[in-house]
């Protein structure tokens, strides 16, 4: 497993650790999905993949909480212990076809590739009429100002379509500064997020929570 810290893929920050992309487990997967991988994902799992994704994207559907996140990204093979087992794209695939996931989704053709910490879903589309497009399933919260019922909406025609909506929400923003704003400015994750703040946020060292760099 590559100890690499982030790649960068059409423009967005995926962060590691990074597995070897196996070709082997794309036909794997595609054989018990019985349904082919759209090329943009497949391109970014061979690229890029990765273990998070900390982005957001906005949701109307999700009024009033139209913004939402699913960094925790699913991973093409096996899992540390050999198997597929959580986070792999098909232990998850395999899990979601029972339980509460499958009570209230549409789950025919359709492949978990993500999730947040609330396990609001991402969901890849691979019915062939529909084939590429990217669907969520966000929990509704039974407390007043938040979703209140369960939503289940697209999210983007396809896998490139949805990193060209991803932006970095104010709070992600702040959280990632604060976690190493102590460190040595030396040091190669802090870089990594300021070239990513930089990027995504041009004015961020003027906002109030942007200590002075050291």
């Amino acid at each position: 497993m590559s100890q690499e810290l982030s790649r960068w893929y059409r423009g967005r920050l995926a962060g590691g650790p990074f597995r070897t992309f196996d070709p082997g487990e794309c036909t794997a997967l595609e054989r018990e999905l019985g349904l082919p991988l759209p090329p943009a994902y497949r391109s970014f799992l061979a690229a890029a993949g990765g273990e998070r994704l900390d982005y957001s994207v906005r949701l109307p559907a999700c009024e009033p909480e139209p913004i939402q996140s699913f960094d925790s990204l699913y991973q093409l093979g096996r899992d540390d212990a050999g198997e597929y087992g959580w986070g792999t794209l098909l232990g998850e695939y395999r899990r979601s076809r029972d339980g509460w996931l499958a009570e209230n989704v549409p789950l025919t053709g359709l492949l978990p590739i993500a999730r947040n910490g609330g396990s609001d879903v991402l969901f890849l589309d691979l019915n062939p009429a529909t084939h590429g497009q990217l669907h969520a399933f966000v929990h509704a919260i039974a407390w007043p100002g938040y979703l209140g019922d369960h939503v289940f909406t697209k999210v983007a025609d396809d896998f490139d379509a949805y990193l060209d909506s991803l932006f970095i929400d104010p709070d992600t923003a702040e959280d990632a500064w604060a976690d190493v704003a102590g460190s040595d400015p030396s040091d190669p994750w802090r870089r990594t997020v300021e070239e990513w703040l930089d990027k995504e946020l041009p004015a961020w060292r003027a906002e109030a929570w942007a200590t002075p760099l050291t």
